[in-house]
């Protein structure tokens, strides 16, 4: 299949959880990649899916992408809240 680039696209942020059982970490780090204006969050977890399972970080950097349309910083790692 050709790569999906979505060009023209607002910011497209992509959520991969590290210890994912359904969908490997690599896909979530190669389709950011592959999107003209992708930007990868990372949750240092497991599970399929991040947002509301418990990371505060995860909860806030993607309620700001939902609401404000504001990317978190490139690079950024988050773990479970204590």
């Amino acid at each position: 299949p050709a790569p999906i680039t979505a060009a023209g696209s607002a910011p497209i942020l992509v959520v991969g959880t590290k210890d994912d059982p359904a969908t490997p970490y690599a896909w979530a780090q190669g389709l950011a990649k592959q999107l003209q204006n992708g930007h990868l969050l990372t949750f240092n977890g497991s599970g399929h899916t991040a947002y509301t399972r418990g990371s505060q970080c995860i909860d806030n950097a993607v309620d700001a992408y939902l609401l404000q349309g504001t990317v978190p910083p490139a690079g950024i790692t988050c773990d479970v809240s204590p």
